[in-house]
């Protein structure tokens, strides 16, 4: 499988570490492809909980993963986190 490039951004919520990762919203357009898609991602950052996010039309950000993270998160803006890129093989 060929490396692809995210954009991601660590941010900590109650003392626990995540990452939010920048995915297509195609990648999480179904139920079953947002599992995949956190199935793919969850060991690739071993030791830190993962958020998907999207940019909806509205140019908004839309978190999916545990509800205490995105619960903690909605509502922030892109420009909000320190975004950095991310290989993953």
């Amino acid at each position: 499988m060929a490396a692809q490039t995210f954009n991601v951004a660590l941010h900590a919520v109650g003392g626990v570490q995540c990452v939010i990762v920048n995915v297509d919203p195609a990648s999480v357009s179904t139920p079953e492809m947002q599992r995949r898609t956190l199935g793919y991602m969850t060991p690739r950052f071993a030791g830190k909980q993962v958020v998907l996010m999207y940019m909806d039309m509205t140019r908004r950000p839309v978190f999916l993963g545990p509800a205490h993270l995105v619960g903690a998160i909605q509502g922030k803006g892109y420009s909000e986190f320190r975004w950095q890129k991310a290989v993953l093989q």
